[in-house]
């Protein structure tokens, strides 16, 4: 019974995470086309919005697909091996992403941003150029790509457990 009950929560705890990301992910896409600073900024402040909600249902997920494994003893499967390999990879490639592009963009654009772990307070905005070049750099497609298939790949995996 209790597999069960950890089933439904790594499984709610996963459709929480997609429903919270995806804010992030329309922005990704909405992103690249904009101009004006104000809608930057609105499109920041929304993603940033669901961080907290989207990390608590992250980690849920995460610490019941660890926890799993030793009550059905499947340690020796490759495949589980590979999922947890599989959700690092997006995980951290993730973070550098966001560190190397929507932080440094909220800087651009005059908010409050972070650098590394550190807060540090709105300055007097970049210009539209410099903002715009910025906004260029950063590859959606790409983003999609790592936070959907590699996730797809993980379920995959879990239905199947092909080894």
């Amino acid at each position: 019974m209790l597999v069960q009950w950890l089933i439904f929560i790594h499984v709610l705890a996963v459709i929480s995470f997609f429903l919270f990301h995806g804010t992030s992910a329309a922005m990704a896409f909405k992103l690249r086309k904009e101009t004006d600073f104000a809608r930057i900024r609105a499109l920041l402040d929304l993603s940033a919005s669901t961080t907290s909600a989207m990390g608590l249902s992250f980690m849920i997920m995460g610490l019941t697909g660890l926890i799993m494994p030793f009550l059905l003893h499947i340690w020796d499967r490759a495949w589980i091996w590979l999922s947890i390999v599989l959700m690092l990879v997006v995980f951290f490639w993730m973070a550098f992403f966001n560190e190397k592009s929507y932080k440094i963009l909220r800087k651009l654009v005059g908010l409050p941003y972070m650098q590394g772990n550190k807060e540090y307070p709105a300055e007097p905005p970049a210009s539209a150029e410099e903002v715009t070049a910025h906004l260029k750099k950063i590859n959606a497609a790409q983003l999609a790509i790592v936070g959907y298939a590699l996730p797809a790949i993980v379920l995959w995996l879990m239905v199947f457990k092909p080894f």
